[in-house]
């Protein structure tokens, strides 16, 4: 049996907050490992951006965050480009499974 001391709950609590480090914790790929350009998402604010313009495409419809996700998504014709370069991932190819998912 292990008997490492717990981690205290404030610390746990914290990291549960942070899906990078949940992620880390327990050996998960990436959410977009499946759109990456050469193997690997590169952890950082231009994914996070992408991850966080997905979520936010869900959020209510015609609220100010999702049309602005909308429009980074799929309208975009330069900064979803760049930010998936320096993400690591394949835009035309993450755009094109987007746009299958939309209702």
């Amino acid at each position: 049996m292990d008997e490492r001391p717990l981690q205290p709950l404030e610390d746990l609590i914290l990291e549960s907050l942070n899906p990078r480090a949940i992620r880390e914790r327990f050996g998960l790929p990436h959410p977009l490992s499946k759109f990456s350009a050469n193997g690997a998402v590169k952890e950082g604010p231009y994914a996070d951006a992408i991850l966080a313009s997905i979520h936010d495409s869900t959020l209510e419809a015609e609220s100010a965050r999702q049309r602005a996700a909308q429009w980074f998504l799929f309208e975009s014709e330069r900064a979803f480009f760049v930010a998936c370069s320096e993400a690591g991932i394949d835009a035309q190819k993450l755009r094109s499974h987007l746009q299958s998912c939309r209702p």
